[in-house]
């Protein structure tokens, strides 16, 4: 089941980034906690798009049990299965539980990183960061996003997983009656040790990547007013500038089909 992602990931982290970059550069101050929570809930609704589907027939090639029960040989083949017998319109099944569990995800993440990385920021920038900091900030971020959202999730893997939920209601009901509410925090703490490392390197790899490429000139210094610091040897941008400018070149750089939004891959 790992190959959905794969082949949707650079779509869905151009998407995540770019959208994040464009929607924050909107406001009057893009470094704001509100500014990059809301840029980080567009993000989240845009990607849904592409995620809704991407997941559906991961989960679906996932739970098959064995060679002797195996029913879709490959992704393309899931896809090509069940356009014929269910329609294409089968693919969009768990779209609003994606969008209601991505679109706070992804405003907490981009928020709560921003947060973090400033308040141990010893003057309120990202460039004097040390790595333990970038690495903190992106864990805890990570965690922090799934933490709130994980309820939701596993009502979105189950409905998608399942074609016998007739409606979220009733997959809602059917969950609460295996073990109460435990039933929608099975496997957390898990998640919650996964998401640590896999999100600290990844806003760590962001935050490297973007700073390099403004050290060796590979795109245009940021604009006056921006609140990252300058000097004479090297020039650094606010993060929304690298994505909004550079999506298409480095869309594995945040890696959020992956990390962090997906049940069962976004954290690995």
């Amino acid at each position: 089941g790992i190959t959905p992602p794969l082949y949707s990931l650079a779509v869905i982290n151009a998407t995540v980034f770019g959208i994040h970059g464009m929607v924050s550069k909107k406001f009057e101050n893009p470094d704001s906690i509100q500014a990059h929570f809301s840029a980080g809930c567009a993000a989240g609704l845009a990607q849904s798009i592409f995620a809704t589907p991407s997941e559906r027939i991961k989960l679906l090639i996932q739970i098959q049990k064995d060679s002797a029960h195996t029913k879709y040989k490959s992704p393309f083949h899931a896809a090509r299965s069940l356009v014929q017998t269910e329609g294409i319109g089968c693919l969009s099944r768990g779209f609003i539980a994606t969008v209601l569990r991505d679109c706070p995800a992804f405003g907490i993440y981009f928020a709560s990183y921003d947060w973090m990385a400033r308040k141990m920021s010893k003057d309120g920038t990202m460039e004097s960061l040390t790595t333990l900091q970038l690495l903190s900030a992106g864990g805890g971020a990570g965690m922090l996003s799934w933490l709130f959202n994980y309820p939701t999730d596993i009502i979105k893997t189950r409905f998608q997983a399942c074609n016998s939920y007739k409606s979220y209601y009733d997959c809602i009901l059917k969950t609460y009656a295996e073990n109460g509410w435990r039933s929608f925090f099975v496997g957390l703490n898990s998640t919650l040790i996964r998401a640590f490392p896999s999100n600290a390197a990844t806003f760590f790899t962001v935050e490297w990547t973007y700073r390099l490429l403004i050290d060796n000139n590979l795109f245009d210094s940021p604009k006056e007013g921006h609140t990252h610091k300058h000097n004479s040897k090297k020039q650094h941008v606010m993060m929304p500038d690298l994505w909004h400018k550079n999506w298409f070149i480095l869309p594995e750089a945040g890696s959020t089909s992956i990390d962090p939004m997906i049940h069962g891959c976004r954290f690995i």
